[in-house]
């Protein structure tokens, strides 16, 4: 198992489920944590959260997902005698915790001077552009 923090980036209205696994005993605090560490009861059933619980399993889905809702997703437990052992698995890959990043999807339009240039002649146009996923760079050429 390994300690790092998966981060996924998620658009506007996806969802997205996680896994949180407890082992150890005797139990004396077990916590999931959303988004501004805020904790998340399970079983729990709403618009924008389901948390289910099966055997030391809990499964959270994280609904309609929107910048509200970014942040780190923990799992975390505390026993009287036994180290405890939580993880968080997601896509195959088990971790302590994973974040949740709002992704928003933007437009941009690049317009260049109307230079003359002669014909046979070349040019450079650079673009730079930056996103999740990577942007497509559509170029069009009028006339």
């Amino acid at each position: 198992m390994t300690t790092r923090k998966a981060t996924r980036y998620l658009e506007d209205g996806s969802s997205y489920t996680f896994t949180c696994t407890f082992t150890g005993y005797p139990v004396k605090k077990l916590e999931i944590t959303g988004a501004n560490s805020l904790p998340i009861t399970c079983p729990r059933s709403d618009a924008d959260i389901v948390c289910s619980i099966s055997g030391k399993v809990y499964t959270v889905r994280v609904l309609a997902f929107d910048e509200s809702k970014e942040g780190s997703y923990d799992c975390t437990m505390e026993t009287e005698f036994i180290n405890p052992v939580t993880s968080i698995s997601s896509s195959s890959n088990e971790v302590k915790s994973i974040q949740l990043q709002y992704v928003k999807p933007s437009t941009t339009v690049l317009s260049v001077n109307k230079d003359i240039i002669q014909k046979g002649s070349s040019f450079t146009l650079t673009c730079v552009v930056e996103g999740y996923p990577q942007p497509e760079i559509p170029t069009l050429r009028k006339g």
